[in-house]
Order: C-alpha cells, then structure tokens, then sequence
C-alpha cells in the first residue's frame, strides 16, 4: 500500500482508503475493517450518524492506526438550510461523533456543503454557501480544536466553486473532500488541483467509480460484485500527486482487494490494454449515470 501526505495537516494516509457504506450490517463492517487495516489502510471517512454509530461500534473504542474523518449530518452547509444551523447543534454533534467511536479526539470533521438527496428543493439555494456560516463553522473548530476534540478542519460538497471560496477566504481549512472520478481532468488556468496544492490543502476523493455506474449497473445492483476494472481505474487515478487518497465505497473484502491492486501497481504506466479498459468504463459510466447521480458531472473537470 501507498501512502501520502495529507498536506499541512502532516496526516499521513494510505492512498486507498475506507469510507462509509455500511448497509450490511455491523458484522460486516468488522471483517472490512479487519481485513482493511490488514491491506494497509489508515483512513476512515463517514458521512451519515447511522455510518458513524456502525463503525464505533466495529471498531468497539480501539482505534489502533486509524485516522477518522466524519462530517456533522444532518446538518448541511446551504442557503436552504440555513435557518436550521446553530453553533450548538455542531457542538453536539461533534460531541455525538466523540461518544460513537468511544474517543476523546477525532482526527478531520468535514461539514457538508451543497449534497443532492431526499428533502431538497431548491438547486439554486442549495449550491450555496453563505459567509455568516462559514465564519459559523470556523469558529467552532477554532474552540474544540482548542479543547483537543478535533484536530483539522475539512470541507465536503457537490458544488465545485464553493472549494475555491473556501480556500482562498478562509486559511483555517486544511482538507477538502469532493468527487474526484476515474476520468477527471485537470481544468485549465482555474484548477482546484493546483489552488489546494498552492495553499498546502489535503484532497481526498469520493466516488472515483461515479457511483457504480461505471460498471454498468446501478448503484444499488453492485452488492458484493468485484469488476477486475477497478484496479485499473484506482491506477489511474493515483497517477495524479496532488490526491491524497481515494475512497471507493466498498461492501466486500473482496471489493477492497481489488481497489488496494491499483495501489500496489500505482508506480507503472497503464498497458494498452488498460487504456482500453478505461475507456469501455467511461462509456459506461456516461451511458448508465442515473438521474440523481447527474451532477457528477460537475466534477468530470477540476
């Protein structure tokens, strides 16, 4: 397994790495977590409180090598929401986290921008992020990192423009999180990629398979199926140093052996024949990305 550095945080973490999807159940979730830490991962990333009240109760308070990141659902960073954002309610999430993985410190709380799902109504509102909140989310990082809860602040959205006021305004963020598919490029002359390494940022990337669709199936057919592409396609991805690590959502050890192989080969250049696999997958993924997965899009360029 690989490893990098999370930028100025100093964090190292292992380039593949694990994230929430834990739908089958705490004895599942104990053997991903066994076998990832045997694979070489370091790094665990939940989003929703049912994710994070699964993994404490899998990790069962040892966190050993683990590095824990988490966001503070169902609290979203949006216009939309705006009026239901207090200090308090991420103070006792925060606290909610710390009482789920039986810690006094987690390593990267994440708070979520703008996210596409049940309840949300308008796109507009929702793709935006205000500056009264933001000054909000600083200043209680600034206070629980101050009382040793949380050590770095990160930030998680579907909307890409938010990153660079996020990170061009507000120096106290030391990671981003965002989707960084199998077929993302580089943006040209307004680059996220470059604008995080210029500030020292940590990227780490989300649903580098487009949700499953790049299989060919639907997300919710992929279950415990392995595609020998994947390796291929995590590969690729790490060929890009600015990327910190990449978490697939896995529901199988099977499935994390097949990622940690992109690892593992991650030096080598893609074969012809590796080429050509990447190219079927991206007309999967093109052909198959279901409606509520259409703003993946949005980040096919960063």
């Amino acid at each position: 397994m690989g490893y990098r550095r999370l930028g100025k945080t100093g964090l190292v973490l292992s380039e593949v790495s694990l994230g929430g999807h834990g739908s089958l159940g705490l004895e599942n979730r104990i053997e991903v977590l066994e076998r990832a830490a045997e694979l070489g991962m370091n790094y665990l990333d939940t989003n929703i409180t049912d994710e994070c009240e699964l993994y404490g109760k899998a990790l069962g308070g040892n966190r050993k090598n683990w590095h824990i990141g988490f966001a503070s659902w169902p609290q979203k960073l949006t216009e939309e929401y705006e009026k239901e954002l207090s200090k308090q309610r991420f103070f006792n999430e925060i606290d909610g986290r710390l009482k789920h993985y039986k810690t006094d410190m987690l390593d990267i709380w994440r708070p979520v921008g703008a996210t596409w799902g049940e309840g949300q109504t308008a796109i507009p509102t929702m793709l935006m992020v205000s500056h009264r909140v933001l000054d909000m989310v600083v200043e209680v990082f600034e206070k629980v990192r101050r009382q040793g809860k949380i050590r770095w602040l990160g930030f998680s959205a579907h909307n890409p423009k938010l990153f660079h006021r996020v990170l061009n305004e507000y120096p106290q963020f030391s990671v981003i999180i965002f989707p960084y598919l199998f077929l993302t490029e580089e943006l040209g002359g307004n680059s996220l990629l470059k604008l995080a390494k210029d500030k020292d940022v940590g990227v780490i990337g989300l649903k580098p398979f487009g949700a499953g669709t790049t299989f060919g199936i639907k997300p919710s057919e992929l279950h415990g199926k392995v595609d020998k592409n994947a390796h291929i396609l995590v590969k690729k991805m790490l060929r890009e140093p600015r990327i910190s690590a990449v978490i697939p959502g896995v529901n199988t050890t099977e499935q994390l052996e097949e990622n940690v192989k992109g690892s593992y080969e991650g030096d080598k250049q893609l074969t012809l024949k590796e080429k050509e696999a990447v190219r079927r997958c991206a007309e999967n993924y093109h052909a198959n990305l279901t409606e509520e997965y259409q703003w993946l899009r949005n980040w096919e360029t960063v």
